[in-house]
């Protein structure tokens, strides 16, 4: 299904956590090739895994945990970037922009890309509604950040991003994405990445509190409706 995943719609798509994933870097691939200088994809898993880099593996305790958390119906898959794990279910909504930046501009630094993620995240929620949506750390959250898009200071989208090098050229190709809770309660979510922890024997544990679900600051929003306006605002910025 990755192939078909259209990167020219603004509308929420529905892959498997792996298919999502691939599509994410197929995205940034293009964007490396030349093949486009600007591409977007939102999707949200119709199954369920949680997501760690690929560092985890080495952890003691790790076969153990995999095993914990399949018998729960939680496969682990892996990402590039890092981080602590992340769950992916259906009450996760993913956004991902891949754009060209040339060396030496202002786009070539860290607090530039996931401002232009987060930033437009922001005035999206304000759009809606939402009176206190701003970019910041979590302390108590998981794989926290100092660019997670928060609401009441309470973790709603956690954000990363890769660069690579446009090949054949000085530019560079920046993949930006965040992953935003919207269903089920933060809580359901935060004991399972607690799990994991506990089954590396990790004594971090985070905290159902310093997270925040979209359905709880805006339970009537058509969030299939409204996709598209979050991913417009992230293309149509200009900087």
């Amino acid at each position: 299904m990755t192939d078909s995943l259209d990167f020219a719609s603004m509308a929420l798509q529905r892959p498997s956590v792996e298919e999502g994933l691939a599509a994410e870097e197929a995205l940034l691939e293009r964007v490396c090739r030349g093949e486009m200088t600007l591409g977007w994809l939102a999707w949200s898993p119709h199954d369920r895994a949680l997501v760690m880099p690929h560092r985890h593996q080495r952890l003691e305790g790790f076969d153990e945990a995999r095993e914990r958390l399949a018998e729960r119906g939680w496969p682990l898959l892996f990402r590039s970037t890092g981080g602590t794990p992340v769950p992916q279910s259906e009450a996760v909504v993913n956004v991902a922009l891949a754009l060209r930046c040339e060396v030496g501009s202002s786009a070539a630094h860290l607090e530039w890309g996931y401002r232009r993620l987060g930033d437009p995240w922001c005035d999206w929620l304000s759009w809606l509604g939402v009176a206190n949506a701003d970019l910041g750390a979590v302390p108590g959250a998981y794989c926290d950040g100092r660019f997670n898009v928060r609401i009441g200071g309470r973790k709603l989208v956690g954000t990363a991003q890769r660069w690579r090098r446009v090949r054949g050229t000085g530019a560079m190709a920046l993949l930006v994405h965040g992953a935003m809770q919207v269903g089920s309660t933060p809580e359901a979510l935060v004991e399972v990445v607690n799990a994991f922890q506990a089954a590396v024997d990790d004594p971090q544990r985070f905290s159902g509190d310093s997270h925040v679900a979209l359905r709880q600051a805006l339970p009537e929003m058509d969030l299939e409706a409204n996709v598209s306006e979050l991913l417009a605002r992230m293309a149509l910025r200009r900087d």
